[in-house]
């Protein structure tokens, strides 16, 4: 909490915060932001070439300066360091999570959230009339854009894992849950001498991009609900914190099935890793509001392996938000 800014102040910043994501998301949606990238630019030029109100782009932008996104030097605005984070093609770009967030779905879901405050419940069936990954599959104008941003998200996040974990010491990987494979042909790229199991469903697993590692790959479909292919390290990333415990437990129970006392069963997922830790406990609530999943902290985590009969051995940070949680028989 910052104690430098008075309460009240405060807790205008705080409840002001849909504006904020408003202004951001109109600013990216209109090409304003685009517009910024090479150089400063004039109010009239602005609003000419993006075909706005002139008077309200003014505006708008005077409030993105205060908020940081963009500064102002006499007439002209231009992009600051946060506001080039929301460019498509920059390193760390959030363009696509704010799209989007700023999509009807996931507002109509984050608008219901006092049912999943009442209720624990997710908060997006009710509203939406079908379970998140359902109506991604129904909707495909929402359910592409989704598949490109976790695709963005696994890309960055694989290196880190790959570099992160030693797996020399083992022959075979299964990747459970592996989407189109993009983590595993990180890892195998990385370990020449390891083979790898991409485990998901049909319709995932149709557009893996492992072609150039066939002779080293085997593709497995079915649910992991209900079963899960057996290897040396059975890998799964963000497929946890999609379930609540009870389920999770279900898919727990199948890795230990598949698990020899030599198995390795690595988790990647978000730690919460302290009261103050804002990201973390904002993917706990998103979760929860999407999905009826959750984010957990090393001892829920712990608790939960516990009841599969499984251990929590260790958890290794990486060079992502990601971290990895090994667990043994």
């Amino acid at each position: 909490m910052n104690h430098q800014v008075p309460p009240q102040l405060r807790i205008w910043q705080l409840g002001l915060g849909f504006a904020n994501f408003a202004v951001l998301n109109a600013l990216v949606r209109a090409g304003v932001i685009e517009r910024l990238r090479e150089q400063p630019k004039r109010v009239p030029e602005l609003a000419q070439s993006c075909n706005l109100n002139a008077d309200m782009l003014y505006r708008t932008l005077r409030f993105a300066a205060v908020i940081d996104v963009v500064t102002q030097d006499g007439e002209q605005f231009a992009l600051t360091e946060v506001g080039k984070l929301l460019l498509k093609d920059v390193p760390g770009s959030l363009y696509m999570g704010l799209m989007l967030i700023g999509s009807e779905p996931w507002q109509r879901a984050w608008n219901n959230f006092p049912h999943a405050l009442a209720t624990g419940e997710n908060a997006f069936e009710p509203v939406m009339g079908s379970g998140f990954f359902d109506y991604l599959d129904q909707h495909r104008e929402y359910g592409a854009p989704f598949d490109q941003w976790q695709t963005i998200l696994t890309t960055l996040a694989a290196r880190a894992i790959a570099e992160a974990y030693d797996f020399t010491p083992f022959g075979t990987i299964c990747d459970i849950g592996g989407g189109q494979g993009i983590l595993l042909k990180s890892i195998l790229s990385a370990n020449p001498r390891l083979r790898g199991i991409l485990f998901d469903q049909t319709n995932v697993v149709k557009d893996h991009v492992l072609a150039d590692l066939a002779a080293r790959v085997e593709i497995q479909t079915g649910s992991f609900f209900e079963r899960v292919p057996a290897a040396d390290v059975l890998l799964m990333k963000n497929v946890l914190h999609d379930w609540n415990d009870e389920k999770c437990l279900v898919i727990l129970n199948q890795c230990h099935q598949a698990m020899q006392p030599s198995s390795r069963l690595l988790i990647v997922e978000i730690v919460i890793a302290s009261p103050t830790d804002l990201m973390g406990a904002f993917y706990d609530l998103h979760m929860q509001v999407m999905l009826g999943g959750r984010e957990r902290t090393e001892s829920e985590f712990g608790s939960l392996l516990q009841k599969a009969e499984l251990k929590l051995n260790r958890i290794i940070p990486t060079k992502s938000p990601m971290k990895i949680i090994e667990a043994t028989l």
